[in-house]
């Protein structure tokens, strides 16, 4: 019998991912038009659609795949520490404790290659990316073939971005290209993914007046 509460919270924290994530695209559209403040709007809803994705990686364990029991286990644990310091070194972005400059004014130039903290955020976003896409190629028959592929090619997006900041920071191709499964793709797959878990979490409660066994 699956967590059902697990589940439904894996449901709901999809949800917050998938609107965060189309907040961001708005915000970063925005942000090549007008400027700021939409750039930091963009790195805050940056934060909560993958901070929101720990919930989620709750849920997809519950539901299983085909992976024994402890490397999975240890799978999980490795990918939520990853998220929570990718979380933190983003909150201080967020926070000005880091400065980011498009321009190469001040703080960091996010036309050059990542470095320091950013380069650090870079490898952990490959780490998240690497979690998302073997959990979705690897997951049981619970989950839909077209929810499984987005989340393949979400995953291998955030591993060809992440690349891509190392390389040559937001002149990178390679950053661009993985960017837009960042921006674009990680919030629909988040959605249907989310779909996903609801209906799993209603099927798992028992009906009113059901007697357990």
């Amino acid at each position: 019998m699956i967590d059902r509460t697990r589940v439904s919270n894996g449901a709901t924290a999809a949800m917050v991912a998938a609107t965060a994530g189309a907040v961001g695209l708005v915000a970063i559209i925005l942000f090549f038009a007008v400027g700021q403040p939409f750039g930091a709007l963009n790195d805050l809803a940056g934060l909560v659609m993958l901070g929101s994705l720990a919930p989620v990686m709750l849920a997809h364990y519950e539901l299983g795949g085909v992976v024994p029991l402890w490397p999975a286990r240890l799978s999980l644990g490795g990918a939520l520490v990853i998220l929570a310091a990718w979380s933190l070194i983003q909150l201080a972005f967020v926070l000005g404790q880091l400065g980011v400059d498009v321009v190469g004014m001040a703080g960091i130039d996010v036309q050059q290659p990542a470095t320091g903290a950013w380069a650090v955020q870079a490898v952990l976003l490959a780490g998240i990316g690497l979690w998302i896409a073997g959990a979705s190629l690897l997951a049981g028959g619970w989950l839909p073939i077209t929810v499984r592929a987005l989340g393949i090619v979400t995953g291998i997006g955030l591993v060809v971005m992440a690349y891509g900041l190392v390389q040559g920071g937001y002149s990178s191709l390679w950053a661009n290209v993985g960017g837009a499964a960042y921006q674009i793709v990680l919030p629909v797959w988040a959605f249907l993914l989310g779909r996903v878990f609801r209906a799993k979490a209603a099927a798992a409660t028992p009906a009113p007046g059901a007697v357990a066994a």
